[in-house]
């Protein structure tokens, strides 16, 4: 106001009617006041560079700027003359007592002037809607502040209209329509509105950024980026181009200088990856890039903040080496139980873990548990269940020589078409041992009848007193009152067997020498890497092993929480961190404002498979930063490092992580054809955990391009002979093209590649296992190891269930990490897929697979289902009857093992297929076939027709035996 003073000098005597504005033609308006106001002194109102004046006794009185007024002013007639109005500053201002001559000419100068500033409002308003709306990606954060622009002008506007468009320039009243379609504010509304806009305009970047244009929605995922973003990305479909192409478009349309985007990657080889295509794709796009955005792993980034905070960084011998980590936890180990006879005792007993048989719903559950776990004595020999893994080991650590169910001393059979083997015989004497799983009221598992079992082992006694053998026996019950082993051993003592304990240095040789110490290091290692990654202390190890229902969880948390706390000291005493120590430190670092992030745009890539801990440190990155846009990129489909902390949820549950959010889906893939893409889309959301996707391919085929194969060329080799004749197969119509051979465990790709060397066909073949076929490709796969098993896909193993309780929670649906490994596995492929599996003993996952709606070419008749019956094991679940060549013969075997009691089939003279015993006969399972054998009913060995005095009769074929005579007749 003073300045305004000073340049109209307000003390220079009255206005002349002929005064000029400032380097204007135009006489300055005046309008003066009626008799009535010239009675109360005011002589007239006048305009003067932007502001009002009124006029009074020959001297400005009053002065009010117009450059902020918004409103126009309006006339009020009277009696008295007319009235000025209008607001200034928010106050409302009148002039009373106007001629009425001049009233209307001088309104309109005034609104004239009005109309300027709201011509500039318009134009400013406009331009910051533009840049919140338009230019940028309407974030959550700005939409309050775009719903108060339109809401303003909405209202200004309504209130007056008609002056409005009286007044305004044609171009504001242009952007003043533009910004009215967007009242009311709809963030769905606005932000299609700048897809729209932004899609048109950088068209011609889509189309060249990328060897191939852009898909809609991967120009969908690089325009949004709002203040949280997920890109689901599907196999195949472009991923790392919506990284790199988002960061291009942003610095080309200098929305962010290149050292003001994070990118970060899951490892070093996918971090350099993006650094050259980024390099390639700015020069293809005639993008200069001075700098290079910051691409780098979460270790290499943690480091770089560490280093500018000035903290120490060496980095411990074990981030390095991993041998020498495992050398340390086993020789940490073995001091450890060196130092304490009983804690070395409690320590065996915790491997594996305990099992109560009572818990099995099913007799399927039993089988599977017992075909995939192995219970190995100290003795080496493999066992059936828990508690008969404790008495051998009880037998072994008192010296008491003993062999695991041994022939009995005459051929019987108590149970139909199984011969009796009792438990244990001790060596040297007629004893042996029986343990029965009853309680004290004889009731047994859930899926034994208990009357069947009790009458058994009621015949088991009788065959013993009748045989002249001493029977021992110990009960289930036994074990669940904590005497199992500790009443062994007064029955031993009463038969005049004497329990010598070995010492404890014999015990860890033995150990030692089995490599069990070495098996057992490896699993305090992972559980080691676990509680890390994890971030656990004691009592959190303790909860989640509690939670895991991991029996004798306080033991196995004092043990981890021991290995632990050694580690840090050894840590301390190298004065050294590890990669976990970097993440957290680098945490600290940004929440006690010791490093300052910069970066405007923070993108992720394999966001499914990052820890918690890799979040914590995301979130302190985006928390401290500039108010940065997050965009992470990841497929839950391929969520496959649970192992070493990946946190599934953080994409599954992504909007409860980090609240409102921006979600595109890349559906569209290039590699792989509709018929791949449908199997494994069909096959990966059985798991509704699983975001839905509904994957278009680009390659489009008549014929499912995914064929079963059995592996049953050989008995011995038919695995790989069956790869190479794939191969071979495939080198006859493609000579060029790449194949990959995947399987879930390495000692599969060892033999498979070993198997193609020889055939001369390893040129331009790949092996991977499933972890390391990811982000890769391929013409052509080969998927291998589908059979049942600890050792089969999907994994069955069940002994690091400790792991499994330490590591980040998983859904509850069946095998759901294995099922995206097969994903992962099945979309390797830019052609053709082959699925080599074993039909006697069948995945769960090649099961799942024959179902029609999966679409499989089934070529190998192995897999028809009346061919599968054939082979299908009668005496448990899951179990296939599988051929076996001995050198007494051939015989079959159940896939189940020794969860199944079959032990062994004949093999049918007439047509191969298993024979099975029933109680007087064994049948074939070709129902073809047919063919039946008598049996003897006492011992099961074949009956022959004979002659005796009192006619035809039949005689077991056991009555020759000097040993072990049988004299079972039988005229039927």
């Amino acid at each position: 106001m003073s300045e305004f003073l000073e340049d109209s000098n307000p003390t220079s005597g009255l206005i002349d009617s002929n005064r000029k504005f400032s380097g204007s033609a135009d006489p300055v308006p005046i309008l003066t006041f009626n008799w009535i106001g010239r009675l109360f002194g005011w002589k007239c109102l006048t305009l003067e560079g932007g502001s009002l004046l009124s006029v009074k006794k020959g001297a400005v009185a009053e002065i009010y700027s117009l450059k902020s007024s918004l409103t126009f002013a309006t006339l009020i007639g009277g009696i008295f003359g007319k009235t000025l109005q209008l607001r200034v500053d928010d106050s409302l201002v009148r002039h009373k007592f106007l001629n009425n001559s001049l009233a209307a000419q001088f309104l309109e100068s005034v609104n004239s002037q009005i109309a300027q500033n709201i011509d500039r409002y318009v134009v400013n308003i406009a331009a910051e809607f533009d840049d919140l709306v338009i230019r940028n990606y309407p974030r959550d954060s700005k939409i309050e502040r775009v719903s108060l622009i339109c809401n303003a002008i909405h209202d200004k506007y309504i209130a007056e209209k008609e002056l409005w468009d009286t007044y305004l320039d044609s171009s504001s009243h242009q952007s003043l329509q533009r910004l009215l379609q967007f009242w009311p504010v709809d963030r769905s509304v606005v932000r299609e509105h700048h897809e729209k806009y932004q899609l048109a305009l950088r068209s011609d970047f889509f189309d060249c950024v990328e060897s191939n244009p852009l898909t809609y929605e991967q120009r969908l995922g690089v325009l949004r980026s709002n203040d949280r973003n997920l890109v689901l990305a599907a196999a195949g479909t472009g991923k790392t181009s919506v990284i790199v192409s988002k960061a291009l478009d942003l610095i080309d349309r200098k929305l962010a200088a290149p050292e003001e985007i994070l990118i970060l990657a899951y490892n070093k080889s996918a971090a350099q990856e993006v650094a050259q295509r980024m390099a390639d794709k700015a020069h293809k796009s005639g993008i200069v890039l001075e700098v290079s955005p910051q691409i780098s792993t979460f270790h290499a980034l943690g480091r770089m903040l560490l280093k500018e905070a000035k903290v120490p960084t060496y980095m411990s011998v074990f981030t390095e080496d991993e041998v020498k980590l495992k050398q340390w936890i086993t020789g940490w180990l073995e001091k450890y139980l060196s130092e304490n006879r009983d804690r070395l005792l409690s320590f065996i007993s915790l491997f594996p873990e305990p099992v109560n048989p009572f818990d099995f719903r099913s007799q399927a559950e039993y089988e599977r548990y017992v075909r995939d776990n192995e219970l190995r004595t100290l003795n080496g020999e493999r066992v059936k269940g828990y508690q008969e893994l404790l008495i051998a080991n009880f037998l072994y650590l008192n010296d008491v020589p003993y062999t695991y169910e041994a022939p009995y001393v005459s051929k019987r059979r108590i149970e139909i078409g199984f011969d009796y083997r009792p438990d244990f015989h001790l060596v040297g004497g007629n004893a042996y041992i029986e343990h029965f799983g009853i309680d004290r009221n004889g009731k047994t598992r859930p899926d034994i009848d208990p009357v069947k079992y009790n009458l058994d082992i009621k015949r088991k006694r009788s065959l013993h007193i009748e045989c002249g053998t001493d029977l021992i026996e110990t009960f289930h019950y036994e074990w669940m009152e904590g005497v199992l082993t500790s009443g062994l051993e007064p029955k031993l003592h009463s038969r005049g067997i004497q329990c010598r304990p070995i010492p404890s240095e014999q015990i860890l040789e033995k150990l030692r020498a089995e490599g069990r110490i070495d098996k057992w290091s490896e699993l305090l290692k992972k559980a080691l890497q676990s509680v890390r990654v994890e971030q656990l202390d004691g009592e959190l190890i303790l909860k989640r092993l509690e939670k895991g229902k991991i029996a004798k969880a306080k033991e196995f948390a004092e043990l981890i929480s021991a290995l632990h706390d050694e580690y840090v000291h050894e840590l301390k005493r190298q004065s050294s961190i590890d990669f976990d120590d970097m993440i957290i430190r680098a945490i600290h670092v940004l929440k006690e404002g010791r490093y300052e992030p910069k970066w405007k745009y923070v993108l992720v890539d394999e966001f499914q498979d990052i820890s918690a801990a890799r979040m914590d440190f995301v979130r302190a990155i985006v928390e401290k930063g500039p108010d940065p846009s997050l965009t992470v990129v990841g497929d839950d489909w391929q969520s496959i490092y649970r192992f070493s902390g990946g946190k599934l949820e953080l994409t599954t549950r992504f909007g409860e992580m980090v609240g409102s959010f921006t979600s595109t889906s890349l559906q569209k893939t290039f590699r792989y054809n509709n018929s791949i893409a449908n199997t494994a889309g069909r096959f990966i959301m059985e798991n509704p955990e699983q975001y839905r996707k509904d994957i278009k391919t680009h390659h489009q085929v008549e014929e499912s391009q995914i064929y079963l194969l059995d592996d049953q060329i050989t008995l011995s080799e038919g695995l790989f002979e069956r790869i190479v004749e794939v191969v071979r197969k495939i080198r006859e119509n493609d000579l060029d093209g790449s194949v990959a051979v995947i399987a879930r465990y390495n000692y599969l790709l060892a033999d498979a590649k070993s198997s193609l060397f020889k055939a001369r066909l390893q040129s331009k073949v790949n092996f991977w296992t499933f972890h390391k076929s990811k982000g890769l490709e391929s013409d052509y796969v080969i998927l291998i190891g589908f059979f049942q098993g600890r050792f089969g896909f999907p994994n069955e193993n069940k002994e690091e269930a400790i792991i499994e309780a330490l590591l980040p929670s998983i859904d509850g649906y069946p095998h759901s990490e294995e099922r995206r490994l097969l994903y992962v596995g099945l979309t390797r492929a830019r052609k053709k897929v082959y699925i080599v599996a074993n039909p006697s003993a069948p995945s769960d996952f090649v099961v799942e697979l024959l179902a029609p709606k999966h679409e499989l070419n089934i070529v190998s008749t192995a897999f028809q289902e009346q061919y599968r019956k054939i082979f299908k094991c009668p005496n448990c679940v899951d179990g296939y009857l599988k051929k076996i060549q001995a050198a007494y013969g051939e015989f079959y075997v159940c896939s189940t093992g020794l969860g199944c009691k079959v032990g062994k089939a004949r093999v049918c003279n007439s047509c191969g297929a298993p024979s099975v015993d029933r109680k007087t006969d064994s049948v074939c399972n070709n129902t073809a076939c047919r063919e039946t054998i008598r049996l003897c009913e006492r011992c099961g060995r074949p009956m022959k027709r004979r002659s005796g005095k009192n006619g035809d009769f039949w005689g077991c074929t056991g009555y020759g035996i000097k040993d072990d005579q049988c004299t079972y007749t039988s005229n039927h």
